[in-house]
């Protein structure tokens, strides 16, 4: 677990010297353009960020336009180019019964990004405490490089409100924040689900991607991102919400390229299994009963899953898995 406190400031310079010492392979070129349009948005939404990332490029020794161009605004190119791809995906459910609250998340992705899986419990001052989960932006170009850079696929805080994310097959882009930015501004800034939601109302997203959110009152949501539009999914009578990589909105179903992109995929038979097994634990679920779907599973759980959660919020109850293909390894955190 890589721990932070201190300032924002601080928080900067222990950004840019992790990856000065990992030898991370910094940006050595700048689309202006692109930049000089998702600045106005950080600035207007986001300016600690931005702030962050002056003092890590002048710890690190880097022109700051490389690495604002990285962090900032990289990824809108490479959307506009439609380089990233995927066939497989991940899987996040969410429980409410009674006065328990349940989340429990299979993380897929490249199997080399094991090597790079960290775990951060940030605590910056004038924010939320938050604990994230990264597989530190390790991608097919980038596989295999010196690439060290925090991308939170998740991230819990310390008032009990989570927020994933799973890949979306939409071919949308615009100017705005990363989802996994999203993801740390939620964390940062917001106590609620209904706070989470209405920042997502608000601030623009640059790429589509699908968002379970869970508080500890247990109000629970998804919201589906196409950058062009959005919705919000809500959980069916017996509180279960399940979010895998395919459209659940009627309203988004035509955007959805899951089968143009890959003509068998995996996403729906994970999200039938989900719900099956969620559904012969209740009434009654437990907290163990995370583990049973996260691993004793034919679909949700696969070869290419690199690490779990399963949560309890209202409790506080908190248990990450990780190297989980590869032999798994439990650990427990808390607040």
């Amino acid at each position: 677990m890589i721990k932070f406190s201190g300032t924002r400031q601080e928080f900067g310079k222990f950004y840019g010297e992790r990856l000065k010492s990992l030898q991370h392979d910094f940006y050595s070129h700048v689309n202006m353009p692109t930049l000089r349009k998702q600045l106005k948005i950080y600035e207007e939404y986001y300016p600690e960020f931005i702030e962050e990332r002056l003092v890590a490029a002048e710890t690190a020794g880097v022109d700051p336009n490389f690495l604002l161009y990285e962090d900032l605004a990289s990824f809108v190119d490479i959307a506009r180019h439609r380089i990233e791809h995927r066939k497989h995906g991940c899987t996040i459910f969410a429980i409410h019964e009674n006065e328990n609250v349940f989340v429990g998340r299979n993380y897929d992705w490249l199997p080399q990004a094991r090597e790079f899986f960290e775990q951060y419990d940030i605590n910056i001052t004038g924010a939320h405490r938050y604990f994230s989960f990264s597989d530190e932006s390790v991608w097919n170009r980038h596989t295999g490089k010196k690439n060290r850079k925090l991308y939170a696929e998740d991230a819990l805080n310390e008032h009990g409100l989570y927020i994933g994310l799973t890949y979306a097959h939409i071919d949308k882009w615009d100017y705005g924040l990363s989802p996994s930015h999203m993801i740390l501004y939620i964390a940062e800034h917001c106590k609620t689900t209904r706070q989470a939601l209405n920042a997502f109302l608000k601030i623009p997203l640059a790429t589509p991607k699908n968002f379970l959110i869970a508080d500890k009152s247990g109000a629970i949501a998804v919201v589906e991102h196409a950058v062009c539009d959005l919705d919000i999914i809500k959980p069916n009578d017996q509180g279960i919400l399940i979010q895998t990589n395919h459209c659940l909105s009627p309203k988004l179903q035509s955007l959805d390229q899951i089968y143009v992109k890959n003509p068998c995929p995996t996403s729906f038979v994970r999200y039938e299994e989900a719900k099956w097994l969620i559904q012969t634990q209740l009434p009654g679920f437990q907290f163990t009963d995370i583990w049973r779907i996260l691993r004793q599973s034919h679909y949700v759980y696969n070869r290419e899953t690199i690490w779990s959660l399963a949560l309890q919020l209202n409790t506080g109850r908190y248990n990450l898995y990780s190297d989980t293909a590869m032999g798994q390894k439990q650990q427990k955190f808390s607040f």
